[in-house]
C-alpha cells in the first residue's frame, strides 16, 4: 500500500465526517485484531473447501493455489483530524435529535368504541339494500368544499354511481331512457333567453334547470352544458332585478314566493353542484327573501306577508330552498334558525293529530289536500325529522289510501282528480315514499313509474293527466306541457337524486330525532 496515500490530508472541500469516522474505526480494529483474523479466515476457508468438495470419491488432481497472506500497515490518523472527528460528533448530538419508539396503549374500551363506529356505519349503509333507511350516516355540514359536495351528488354526476343507485332503488334502463327522453325534449323547447315556456318563465327556469342538475348536468356537460348555462344565466339576470327586500314585493305579484322559492332552490342547487363564483350572489339574495319573508309561526304566505293566515304550498318551497342552499354553503346565518322554526310549524301549526286520513292542512290545521300530505311530509323528512310521529303519520296515510292507481285519461278511474295537475301531489307524494322505506315504495314504484313511461310522448315530453277541471273551463294552461315534464322527469329521477350520505346537523335536528336528510328538496306549485 502506497505510504504517501494513507497520510495525505483531504481536502476541506471534500471532508466528509461518516467517511472519516468508520475509516478511523476501521483501522483500529485492524490493528488489533489482524492477526487472529487471517487465522480464522484460513481455517473457515479449509473447513468450506472440505464440505464443499469432498464427496468420497477418489482424489483427484487439483492445480496448487498458493496464499500469500501480508499485514496491511494501519497508521493512526493524525492529532487534526481526531479533533474534527470529535467536533462533528459533538454537532451531531446537538443537530439529530433523539427520537425514542413511541408505545402506543390501546385499552378493550378504545377498540370497542372503534368496532362500533365501523359497525353503525356499516349497518347504515347495508340497510339501504333491505328497509331503505337512510338516518344514522354521515354529519357534514354546511361547506366550500367541493370535494365533501362532491359525495353528495355522487350518485347524479358519475355513470356508474348513477347505474347502481337505479338497481338498488327499483329503476332501470326504462326509466332512465325515460330522463334522456325527456331532458332533450327540454333542450329542444328552450327559449332563447334560457327559459322554458310562454309563462311562469322564472318559475318554469328554475323546474328546468333542477331537472338538468338532478342528471349530474353542469354548464360542462358535453350534451346539454349549454342548456345548464343558458338557464343558468337566465336565473341570475333575474334574480338580479328583483326586489333587495321582501317590502318590495308584498305589493307585487302575490305569487312571487311560489317563484322566488323555485328559483333559490335551483341557484342554490346549482351553485352546490358547479361551486360557480357567479351564481354565489344569485343564490345569497334570493334565500334573503325566502329567510326574511318568515312568519313567526315558521310559515309562509302569498306575497310574503306576515298576517295569521299561512299557506303550506308555499312554506314548501321556502324549507326546500333553505335547506338547499344550507348544506351548498350559504353565509346566511339565520338559516339554521329558519329552519328551526319551519320544523316547529309543519308539527305544531300545520299538522292535525286528530285527522287521520288528512293530518297536515293547507291553510289551517289538517284536511289539506294529497299534495299537502306529501308536502309536509316530504319536508319533515328532508330537515331531518323523517322519524318524527308526525312524518310517519303523513307516510301511513299516502301509502293507505292514495297509491297511484290511475287510467291515464280517464279522470272517472283516477284518485288524484282533486287536482288542476295530479303530478303536483304525485310528485311530492313520490319523495315521500321513497324515503318512507322499502315496502311503502316498492309499492308506489310499480305504479307510478310504469305508468309515467307508458303515458311519455314520442318526443319526450308528457302531457297533463286529467284532474279537476279549471274554473275557467280550460283543460290546459300554458305551462303544463314543461311543467308535467319537469315533474314527470324529477320523478324518474330519485333514485339517485337522493344519496344515503347526510342528514342534517345536530345543532339543527335533536339527537335523538335522528332521520334521513337528503340535498334535493321536490317541487310543487299551487296557484
Amino acid at each position: 500500500m502506497d505510504n504517501n496515500e494513507n497520510t495525505s490530508p483531504l481536502p476541506e472541500q471534500q471532508f466528509d465526517s461518516a467517511a472519516v469516522l468508520a475509516e478511523y474505526q476501521h483501522r483500529k480494529m485492524v490493528e488489533s485484531m489482524v492477526g487472529p483474523g487471517v487465522s480464522l479466515v484460513i481455517h473457515i476457508i479449509i473447513f468450506v473447501c472440505i464440505a464443499v468438495f469432498y464427496d468420497g470419491k477418489p482424489p483427484q488432481q487439483y492445480a496448487s493455489v498458493e496464499l500469500e497472506m501480508k499485514e496491511l500497515e494501519v497508521k493512526e490518523l493524525d492529532k487534526q483530524e481526531l479533533e474534527k472527528l470529535e467536533e462533528l460528533e459533538e454537532i451531531a448530538e446537538e443537530v439529530v435529535p433523539t427520537v425514542e419508539r413511541p408505545t402506543l396503549s390501546v385499552d378493550a374500551d378504545t377498540i370497542s368504541d372503534a368496532v362500533a363506529s365501523v359497525d353503525d356505519f356499516s349497518d347504515a349503509i347495508a340497510s339501504t339494500d333491505e328497509q331503505m333507511d337512510f338516518s344514522n350516516v354521515l354529519d357534514i355540514r354546511a361547506n366550500d368544499s367541493p370535494l365533501k359536495l362532491s359525495s353528495l351528488y355522487g350518485g347524479r354526476t358519475d355513470a356508474g354511481a348513477r347505474k347502481q343507485q337505479l338497481k338498488k332503488f327499483g329503476g332501470n334502463d326504462a326509466t332512465e331512457l325515460a330522463v334522456i327522453k325527456a331532458l332533450r325534449w327540454l333542450k329542444e323547447t328552450q327559449n332563447p333567453d334560457g327559459s322554458w315556456a310562454p309563462l311562469y318563465k322564472p318559475a318554469m327556469a328554475g323546474l328546468g334547470l333542477l331537472t338538468f342538475l338532478a342528471h349530474g348536468e353542469t354548464p360542462a356537460s358535453e350534451e346539454f352544458g349549454p342548456t345548464v348555462q343558458k338557464a343558468l344565466q337566465y336565473l341570475i339576470n333575474y334574480t338580479n332585478n328583483i326586489p333587495d327586500d321582501v317590502k318590495g314585493v308584498k305589493n307585487g305579484d302575490v305569487t312571487f314566493p311560489y317563484v322566488n322559492g323555485i328559483v333559490a332552490y335551483a341557484l342554490s342547487e346549482a351553485y352546490g353542484l358547479t361551486k360557480l363564483p357567479n351564481v354565489k350572489p344569485a343564490m345569497e339574495k334570493s334565500l334573503k327573501l325566502v329567510v326574511d319573508g318568515q312568519q313567526p309561526s315558521g310559515g309562509y304566505d302569498y306575497a310574503y306577508r306576515k298576517n295569521e293566515r299561512w299557506d303550506l304550498s308555499v312554506t314548501g318551497w321556502q324549507l326546500q330552498a333553505m335547506k338547499a342552499g344550507y348544506v351548498s354553503g350559504s353565509e346566511n346565518t339565520k338559516i339554521e334558525r329558519a329552519i328551526e322554526k319551519g320544523i316547529s310549524f309543519l308539527k305544531n301549526v300545520s299538522f292535525d293529530k286528530k285527522n287521520a286520513r288528512s293530518p297536515f292542512g293547507y291553510s289551517a290545521p289538517g284536511g289539506g289536500g294529497w299534495g299537502m300530505q306529501g308536502a309536509g311530509t316530504l319536508c319533515l323528512q328532508l330537515l331531518g325529522e323523517g322519524n318524527s310521529k308526525e312524518a310517519k303519520a303523513g307516510c301511513k296515510t299516502i301509502a293507505e289510501n292514495h297509491l297511484p292507481q290511475i287510467v291515464w285519461n280517464d279522470p272517472k278511474r283516477s284518485v288524484a282528480g282533486d287536482a288542476a295537475n295530479p303530478l303536483y301531489h304525485w310528485y311530492y307524494e313520490t319523495q315521500a315514499m321513497f324515503h318512507a322505506g322499502q315496502t311503502s315504495w316498492k309499492k308506489w314504484n310499480a305504479m307510478f313509474s310504469k305508468m309515467l313511461i307508458a303515458n311519455q310522448k314520442p318526443d319526450g315530453h308528457w302531457d297533463c293527466p286529467p284532474g279537476k277541471p279549471d274554473p275557467k273551463g280550460n283543460t290546459v294552461s300554458g305551462i303544463d306541457k314543461w311543467y308535467t315534464t319537469t315533474l314527470c322527469c324529477l320523478s324518474l329521477q330519485v333514485y339517485y337524486r337522493y344519496l344515503p350520505s347526510y342528514k342534517m346537523p345536530k345543532g339543527i335536528v335533536k339527537v335523538e330525532k335522528t332521520a334521513l336528510d337528503n340535498l334535493d328538496e321536490q317541487l310543487g306549485l299551487e296557484l
